[in-house]
């Protein structure tokens, strides 16, 4: 069978012009700034600042595409590729001790569907001013549902949140889950969350104490649960570069650990962010914007490497790129 050279030649350049038309736009670029100061924290961001300086390293090929295909409703197609049997996909130095820690507040009603077969829906109303009520569905291959419902309340000095959430449809996987946060001092605050789970056998309330100090360039909060103890400190030295220190120790008897993160801003608009911890593990991650100019218009993609040293001395490598429409 003969091939037509010019043919798979214009075929090709048709299918990478394609291609670069998709890209987004350089007004489409997200650029990543210190979380912004203000006189009321949420629980969930009680150790924000700390703990975004961290890397999210990753192994293996990554790639992310978030596109809003209609009026609320967004697709995002994410492709990974690592070996799950040799390596794991991330690695972090601490968990989270807060129900929804560092998750995004979902305040946008609409669909996000991703390409394994999860769709998520969320709707909010507000009553009588002062109330939120926000509905969250998310349903997996079809087999597989977790629904949220959170009713919120903030006022001038705390915020207040009580969550019900299911998974499956189950009543033994119903959780309650409040949470308070309270401004004690302009740069004082003090949270509580309580966790029960009334149909799980045995039914054991979850405590957990927050506490927050804060200056300009100064950060420090606590939090004590039944899980374990954490302590974090942020410090901004200068408007490119902050460094933040974690101090982690479990209710397992494990030794505590220590992390120490660096994030590091550049003119040109790429970003590193280095770790290393008392585990004798590290990494990094150094993301770039990749500009060019394509029918008189600015295009971008979103560059990420990732390099990790995990406990066995392995250093394990990571590339990706987002694209955001």
């Amino acid at each position: 069978m003969e091939i037509n050279e010019s043919l798979l030649k214009e075929e090709v350049s048709s299918f990478v012009s394609s291609l670069q038309k998709l890209l987004p736009k350089k007004k489409s670029i997200i650029t990543v700034v210190a979380p912004r100061k203000s006189n009321l924290r949420r629980l969930t961001n009680v150790h924000i600042e700390a703990k975004s300086v961290f890397p999210k390293c990753f192994i293996g090929a990554k790639l992310v595409v978030l596109r809003e295909i209609m009026n609320k409703v967004k697709l995002v197609q994410q492709y990974n590729y690592y070996n799950p049997n040799t390596s794991k996909e991330t690695y972090r130095s601490f968990p989270n001790l807060i129900n929804n820690e560092m998750e995004p507040k979902r305040t946008d009603d609409g669909l996000v569907i991703d390409t394994t077969g999860c769709a998520t829906a969320t709707y909010t109303e507000n009553i009588e001013g002062s109330y939120e009520v926000r509905l969250t569905s998310k349903i997996k291959d079809l087999i597989s549902s977790d629904t949220e419902l959170v009713l919120e309340k903030e006022t001038s000095r705390s915020v207040g949140s009580l969550t019900f959430s299911m998974k499956d449809v189950d009543p033994s996987t119903l959780k309650f889950v409040t949470q308070w946060m309270q401004v004690v001092q302009p740069d004082f605050y003090v949270g509580t969350e309580l966790t029960l789970r009334p149909l799980a056998y045995p039914s054991k309330p979850e405590v957990a104490i927050s506490a927050r100090y804060e200056r300009q360039s100064l950060t420090l909060s606590s939090t004590i649960s039944r899980a374990g103890f954490q302590l974090c400190l942020y410090k901004q030295f200068a408007s490119d570069m902050r460094i933040s220190t974690i101090i982690h120790e479990s209710n397992r008897g494990t030794p505590a650990t220590i992390a120490i993160a660096l994030h590091k801003n550049y003119q040109n608009g790429s970003e590193l962010k280095i770790f290393v911890d008392s585990d004798k593990c590290g990494g990094l991650t150094f993301q770039k914007d990749v500009l060019f100019v394509e029918h008189h218009e600015q295009r971008v993609i979103h560059l990420v490497t990732s390099a990790l040293l995990d406990r066995q001395r392995r250093v394990r490598f990571g590339f990706g790129f987002n694209l955001d429409f």
